[in-house]
Formats: C-alpha cells, structure tokens, sequence
C-alpha cells in the first residue's frame, strides 16, 4: 500500500535514480478510521499516495541544501530572490469503479530573503500559492480544492499563503521557523497535486563540516494538498492525528560515490521511528558503474501508543548498473512485523525503494522491482529521461493484525481484512515516467512529465486495483 519523496535528491530520469529511494508513485493511501468510530465502507478501497511532481526527486536519495556560510552573505537584499513557477496538472485516477480527475493551473510566487551581515544573519522566505480549476468533478478530494470538512470540490479558484518563515544563520548553520518544507526520510512534502504541502514548526540544518549534514527539527501542524487552512498531524494508514512530530539526524557523504544516514523521530504517543541508508558505487557510466544501496525503517509505540502495539521493521535493498544512457535496477523489500509499515500523512515519508505506485507495506510481505532507466545527456539528448518499471509483492499475511483488532473491538480492523479475509495474495505492478526538459530558448528549463502507472491487485490484498495517469508541466522563471 501506499507516499512520498521527502522530496528525494535530483535525477534526470535515470543517473542517480538506479540508487534508488522510491517515494511511492500513486494516489491516496488506505487509511485506518480514528479510534472509536466505526470504520467506513471506503476503507476497503486500499489506495496509495505518492507520485510526486519531481519524478526525479522521488526516485533516489535527497542530500540537504548545499553549504550557505554567513562570512559570505551580501546582505539581505543584495542576495534576495524572486520566482514564479507554473504549473499545469491533469490527472486521471481509477480503482475498482470509482474514478476521479482533475485538471489545474498553480502558481507558486516565492521570495527568498538574503541573510543580514554580521556573525548572526537573519532573513525571511514567503510564497503566494493560487490555484485555478478547470475540469474536475465531485469526488475529486484533493486533486481540486478540499475544504476543511471534505467539501469546497466546486471552488474554481483558490489563493493563500504556502509558506512563510523567519530564518537565521549563524556560520554554515540555518534555523527557520514558520510554514515552510523540510527533506528527511519522515517529513519529506508530497508533492503529487497542483500545490504541494507545508508543514508548521522550527527546523535546523547544520552544515559545518564538509561533507556532514545535521538536520534537527519540530513540526505541528501540516497545510495539506488542496487545502488552504492549517491541520493536525496524522499517520498516513492508521489516520491517528497526533500533536507535535520531532526528528534529528545526520547524512555522511563520505565521498563522491558514497554516502550514510541515521535519522529518528518521535510522533507523540503513536511511535518512535528510525532509520539508516547506506549507499555506494563504482566504476564510472562510460564503461559501467554499479551502484548498492539499502536502507532501513524500525518502528516502536510510544507514550500511549494511540494507534495501538507497534513493533515493526521494514528494509530494501538494491543494485543496479549503469553503461552510457541505459540503466538496469533490481530491488528486494521486505516488512517484518504483524502491523502494515506506516508514516506521516501529506508526506512522501518512506524512502523504501519498492515504494513506488503502491507501497507494498502489508506485514510480511515481500517485493521484487525490476527497472530499467534512460539518461538522455549520456546519448547526446540532455533533457530527455525516462523511466519503466515492473514490480511483484507476495507474502503478506494480516492474520495476527485481524485477530488482535477484532479481540480489542479496534476501529483498524477494516484495513487488515479485504473481502472477509485476513488481507493475503501477490499483486503486481508496471510503470512509465518519461519527462523533457527544455534545455534553451525561451521555455528553457520548462519540464514535461507523463506519469503512467498500472496495479492490478488481488481478492485479497488491500490495496485495489488501479489506473493512473498524469501529465505535468512546469515552467519556473527568475524574477530576480
């Protein structure tokens, strides 16, 4: 089942995206009713969330802002920016009889600040998000505008503050607070609709070692996809809102062609959550480089555990090999734990290289991936990328999830049951993202993106099946 994508490091269709962090590539995710309400017959429509806008992104690890020293700053205006991006998203979504779409035009207007001079710089960021409709019907959700109870789908346009946060920094270190956009394996913002999401809180990124990126931070509160008012944080699965979600952690790029993260995280009284990557290559594209990566997630309850007993791991591991524009990736998941493997709603949280149209996160199971990715600037093609992928879960078994929720009278029961049976059985998936960026002229770095994704599910298996496709363009401009 399905996230995001964070929003994961840059490919362009195929160099780095052999390494792969998949952020899962579909729709929305199968959620949990909230404890102590009857589950709705909805919840036995098991979808996913996460085909974020920057295919690139959501395809392999995602390093930290590059080094910004305060010795350097030219003053808060002399080094102020201003941006526009527009962005066209047309979207189609099928699965097991229900269909939805939507077709939009956004606009991100974004100011960043320089920092003041002195040993303590200090700036601020602000961005303008408007949307306007123009196809998409009721039952849309949040592929349109989605009001704060679940209704608005007939606004035609909309306009708010995205982002806005009072920023410091003090040699290579930087401190915000404010509704802004982090990248790390837990909060990492779905961007997969017209306007991406923020989230409230303080975060800080410290980089005063070459090399070594510390992050830290605290988020409560979240402004969703298709949404323009503030909202708790919840888990993506178990649909439990809690109050205040903290992390810290550190990426070592120990050299040009390796790197290792450990991260940890704290959803106040739902769980504690880890996790380690590593990821190393050789060789060189001309003659063939290969590339290793793994990454794990382990996740405990805590406080009072409000979507019940947690004790879950949940690893990938991948290799794949690279000669001139061609790239071939094979991936193995696998979720150990009687509980589906879970993250924070809104975000493309889970860096798991499976996670792609579907999350393949069901306890126990297993899945293989097979991809196969083109990088057009090693043909003589910069701009033009593409990637295709197949991909097999099997051996998911809910058994002691149904039996412990059923026992306890819990609201979770509907998603460890699918058509009256603990959920079970193999599914499988295909998948095809090309994408063009215009390298000159005057739509010069305009990007095309096609997404195209197909799952077909099982009788038994939670997650239906489906049909995604999505076309995307956007073209930002440099205001200043």
């Amino acid at each position: 089942m399905v996230a995001a994508g964070s929003r994961a490091l840059a490919l362009t269709c195929g160099l780095q995206a052999i390494a792969g962090m998949g952020a899962a590539l579909a729709d929305e995710p199968a959620r949990l009713p909230s404890a102590g309400k009857p589950p709705p017959q909805i919840a036995q429509q098991a979808t996913t969330p996460n085909a974020l806008v920057e295919t690139e992104s959501s395809l392999t690890r995602k390093s930290p802002a590059p080094r910004s020293s305060q010795a350097s700053s030219a003053g808060f205006a002399a080094d102020s920016r201003m941006s526009l991006e527009w962005r066209n998203y047309t979207d189609y979504y099928h699965a097991s009889g229900v269909s939805r779409h939507a077709w939009v035009e956004s606009l991100q207007a974004q100011f960043e600040s320089g920092f003041t001079r002195g040993p303590i710089g200090l700036g601020i960021d602000a961005a303008w998000f408007a949307a306007l409709k123009l196809d998409g019907g009721r039952g849309a959700r949040n592929m349109v505008f989605n009001g704060r109870h679940g209704d608005g789908e007939r606004r035609l346009a909309w306009a708010y503050p995205g982002l806005y946060s009072l920023k410091a920094r003090i040699s290579e270190s930087v401190l915000k607070y404010g509704l802004q956009q982090v990248s790390n394996p837990f909060l990492d913002p779905h961007d997969n609709r017209a306007l991406p999401p923020a989230f409230l809180g303080a975060s800080l990124l410290s980089r005063e070692v070459e090399g070594l990126a510390l992050q830290a931070g605290s988020f409560s509160k979240v402004d969703p996809r298709g949404q323009t008012n503030l909202t708790d944080l919840r888990t993506t699965y178990g649909q439990v809102p809690f109050k205040r979600v903290s992390y810290a952690g550190a990426t070592w790029q120990y050299s040009p062609d390796g790197a290792i993260s450990v991260y940890a995280d704290q959803a106040d009284d739902v769980w504690r959550q880890y996790y380690a990557s590593a990821q190393h290559a050789i060789g060189n594209v001309h003659s063939l480089r290969v590339t290793g990566f793994a990454n794990l997630y382990s996740t405990r309850d805590t406080g009072a555990a409000r979507q019940g007993p947690i004790h879950n791991n949940a690893y990938s591991a991948s290799l794949s090999a690279q000669h001139g524009p061609h790239g071939l990736l094979v991936a193995y998941q696998k979720i150990l734990g009687d509980e589906f493997f879970d993250y924070i709603d809104e975000t493309a949280g889970v860096y798991l290289v499976n996670s792609m149209d579907v999350d393949y996160n069901a306890p126990h199971e297993q899945s293989l991936q097979l991809r196969y990715t083109f990088d057009g600037k090693q043909a003589g093609l910069p701009g033009l990328g593409a990637i295709v992928w197949v991909q097999q879960g099997w051996g998911a078994d809910t058994s002691a999830g149904a039996r412990r929720y059923a026992q306890n009278g819990a609201a979770y029961e509907a998603l460890y049951e699918r058509n009256g049976q603990p959920v079970h059985g193999r599914h499988h998936e295909f998948g095809f993202i090309p994408t063009y960026v215009v390298q000159s002229g005057p739509l010069r770095q305009a990007k095309f993106t096609l997404i195209a994704q197909w799952h077909i599910g099982s009788a038994f298996y939670s997650d239906s099946t489906n049909q995604v496709y999505r076309f995307l363009v956007t073209l930002p401009t440099r205001i200043f």
